[in-house]
């Protein structure tokens, strides 16, 4: 105390200043630097989420669009599917009701197994067939273009001997069968 005594005013003014600024120093340093720092994380969480709910409410202004858009789709996925003899037989018939309305004859029509994907179910049918050229390509356009998910993935046409327009074409057929639920068309294909 005797220190403080010996101390001029001007020494004791500079005393107190050093003291309040020490006091500031430590308070930033201990209180002040980690709130501000736990602030700045919060603002930029908060950005972050601001990101997130914006893009999340882009998704509801578009949800009555979307649901449009699902239940055009809606007849494109089965629900329970029969057994793979009942898939194959409709889907013969499908191909066989277009090569009639293509005058298309069906020389041979062989279904291979199904293959089991992530999202879908595929149905392949090799097939052979005969016809003029414009009604084998009405053919195939049809197949193409049917609500059946029906598609050409490969096939080879070839002129048929003593004719000038009939062709020979031998194809590969895929159809799709979708689900929402995987597992109900899983047990359908399973032996």
């Amino acid at each position: 105390m005797d220190f403080f005594k010996k101390m001029s005013d001007k020494e004791k003014k500079v005393l107190y200043i050093a003291i309040v600024l020490v006091t500031l120093a430590l308070l930033d340093r201990l209180l002040l630097g980690p709130a501000s720092e736990k602030l700045r994380m919060i603002d930029e969480e908060i950005k972050q989420e601001e990101i997130i709910i914006q893009r999340d409410a882009r998704f509801l202004r578009y949800k009555d669009q979307i649901l449009k858009e699902s239940e055009s789709f809606e007849k494109y996925f089965t629900v329970k599917a029969p057994d793979n003899d009942v898939i194959n037989a409709e889907f013969l018939s499908i191909i066989e009701k277009l090569a009639t309305q293509s005058n298309v004859v069906l020389a041979k029509s062989n279904p291979s197994k199904a293959k089991v994907h992530k999202q879908f179910i595929e149905y392949t049918a090799e097939l052979e067939c005969s016809g003029e050229l414009k009604n084998v390509i009405s053919f195939m356009y049809a197949i193409n273009t049917t609500e059946d998910l029906l598609k050409i993935s490969k096939f080879n046409i070839s002129p048929k001997k003593g004719t000038e327009s009939d062709v020979i074409v031998s194809m590969t057929i895929v159809k799709l069968l979708i689900a929402r639920d995987m597992s109900n068309l899983e047990e359908v294909v399973t032996p």
